[in-house]
């Protein structure tokens, strides 16, 4: 359980008990789609602001400055733990140009911030070939296993940058009252894997379509 609590929501250290219920860290996100000057779509910005709670837990032992705040070579290096753990889960991001899946580039530009109470990791994912700005594409950001529940930020959720002209958004927003977890025991969830589709019905949803 440590070790999947560890490479699913990037912690340092055993930071809980036995858990009893999922999820167990949440996510605001906010997002970028970057456009090229030729109009094509290069690669996907985020910005993941973690739950206070998860903040601190993951916090808890590291170094901090005169300020009290960590400093930062520990978000820089802490930054490298959740990348590094991220890789395994496709960085519960999944593009698609109808049903087929584009490939997405290691991560870049990521670090990671502290504003006194939550932590925010910020990194680029390019995609591993440019994609054609004309038709639509779908953008869902999910955890499949519902350890980590994600969920768009009230304010400006999702932006579009570069030429981009010419493209409409539409964002969907999973409502997880909706499905009842409350029958399913933690062996249910511990059985989940990175290949399970049970927490795509959470999933945000963008779609983009460009003219």
């Amino acid at each position: 359980m440590l070790k999947r609590f560890l490479a699913a929501a990037f912690a340092l250290a055993a930071l809980m008990g036995p858990a009893l219920a999922h999820p167990h860290v949440w996510v605001s996100v906010q997002s970028r789609l970057d456009y090229a000057p030729d109009g094509t779509l290069t690669g996907i910005r985020h910005d993941w602001t973690f739950d206070e709670s998860f903040s601190s837990y993951a916090l808890q032992g590291l170094d901090n400055g005169p300020d009290g705040k960590p400093t930062e070579k520990t978000l820089t290096e802490l930054a490298q733990v959740n990348i590094d753990s991220l890789k395994e889960f496709d960085y519960f991001t999944y593009p698609k140009r109808g049903k087929d899946a584009l490939s997405l580039l290691p991560p870049k530009d990521y670090s990671l911030t502290y504003d006194g109470t939550s932590l925010t990791l910020h990194f680029t994912l390019p995609f591993a070939q440019p994609v054609a700005k004309k038709g639509t594409m779908t953008l869902d950001v999910y955890d499949p296993t519902y350890f980590v529940a994600f969920q768009l930020a009230d304010t400006d959720p999702i932006k579009l940058a570069g030429a981009a002209g010419g493209c409409t958004l539409t964002l969907h927003r999973p409502d997880p009252a909706a499905v009842n977890t409350t029958n399913l025991t933690e062996g249910f969830f511990n059985a989940l894997t990175t290949a399970s589709n049970y927490g795509s019905q959470f999933a945000n949803r963008v779609t983009v379509s460009c003219s």
